[in-house]
């Protein structure tokens, strides 16, 4: 999806000019997301906040609707919800509300969920490709206009209708990161949010081959689709802290994810066989950081994050675009120097300003 003066994806950025979305977990209150949302308002190369909708954490569109309300330019969106744990006509209409109240801003970012945050909530995770196609298909027909009917054992609707209507033509992005959901994403939504794991110039081939597969199927260009690749991101002037505030997510990922899902995107097989071990035996969550600093080697860590000093961090996302990534999408874990908001402000000045993306 290529911005336009009447799309909400608009930057007023030069076609060759890297673009970057921020994100935040719905782990922080919102009005520490409102807070967040309003510093990158104000003249920096962010053209979108995304905020996850992740287990029983602060109510997403509550923070949306308060960063809605605190800002003029930014666009916001979740980043992402899921159609198990939230029926996705409710999704539909919550979104409408924020294009609403935001006048225009809205995007929305939907995934098949985590097993980290579903498997603790009994969900039968079997046709997680299948939910996420028919999620996206109902929110889709919904903003459309259409009645929508489906049956599912994860969720059902008969000729149902949204009565909102957002003032704009909002973005669907679908999230993920094996090749039927980026294929998925190609040939269905406006954008894809391929991650987490592939943050390396190998991983922007892999989503890009899949996304463009997908978008051919549908006889249009992977051009034609907002590719954005997204890291976990942390900094510090002590890279090892910065690294030490994602370390525990990554491990929690290998631990939870397939091993030949993770080794299709490049992660060591024997890392991740070796982390699922110490899960099974001890537990990753609320493990002593010197045990996981030996358990996840950084470059297993940089596969997933843009994570390091200030000068590590401009290098990584250098080579993300020297690969091809034209949109990076940053979600923010806060360290033992800096808070998130600290973080994306760090980055914006010393990693995206001097690669070249355009100031909002």
């Amino acid at each position: 999806m290529t911005p336009s003066d009447d799309n909400p994806t608009d930057t007023g950025a030069s076609d060759d000019a890297p673009r970057f979305t921020a994100g935040v977990g719905n782990d922080l209150p919102p009005s520490e997301v409102a807070a967040c949302a309003r510093a990158l308002d104000r003249q920096t190369a962010f053209e979108a906040v995304l905020v996850g909708d992740e287990g029983l954490e602060y109510n997403t569109h509550a923070a949306l609707a308060l960063a809605a309300a605190e800002t003029e330019r930014i666009d916001l969106g979740t980043g992402v919800t899921n159609p198990y744990t939230r029926h996705p006509a409710v999704t539909t209409a919550a979104v409408a509300t924020l294009d609403t109240v935001s006048e225009g801003r809205a995007r929305i970012g939907l995934g098949v969920g985590s097993p980290i945050v579903l498997d603790p909530l009994g969900y039968d995770q079997s046709d997680p490709v299948g939910v996420l196609r028919d999620g996206v298909r109902t929110v889709r027909s919904l903003l459309d206009g259409e009645a929508v009917s489906v049956d599912r054992p994860e969720f059902r609707a008969d000729e149902a209708t949204i009565d909102i209507e957002p003032p704009t033509e909002v973005p669907v992005y679908v999230a993920g990161r094996g090749p039927h959901v980026l294929g998925l994403g190609g040939y269905r939504a406006d954008g894809v949010i391929a991650g987490a794991g592939l943050a390396s110039a190998e991983g922007v081939a892999y989503a890009r081959e899949h996304v463009g597969r997908g978008a051919e199927r549908a006889g249009k260009s992977i051009d034609d689709v907002d590719l954005v690749i997204w890291a976990f991101c942390s900094v510090a002037e002590d890279g090892d802290a910065a690294r030490d505030g994602v370390v525990e997510l990554v491990a929690r990922i290998l631990a939870k994810a397939p091993v030949a899902a993770l080794e299709s995107i490049g992660v060591d097989s024997t890392v991740a066989r070796r982390v699922a071990d110490f899960d099974d035996r001890e537990g990753v969550v609320g493990a002593a950081t010197a045990d996981l600093r030996d358990l996840v080697p950084r470059a297993t860590i940089e596969r997933f994050a843009v994570a390091g000093t200030p000068d590590e961090c401009h290098e990584q996302v250098a080579e993300l675009v020297a690969a091809g990534a034209e949109h990076v999408g940053l979600l923010a874990f806060e360290n033992s120097e800096r808070s998130r908001k600290e973080c994306l402000l760090t980055v914006d000045e010393a990693v995206l300003e001097p690669l070249g993306a355009t100031r909002n």
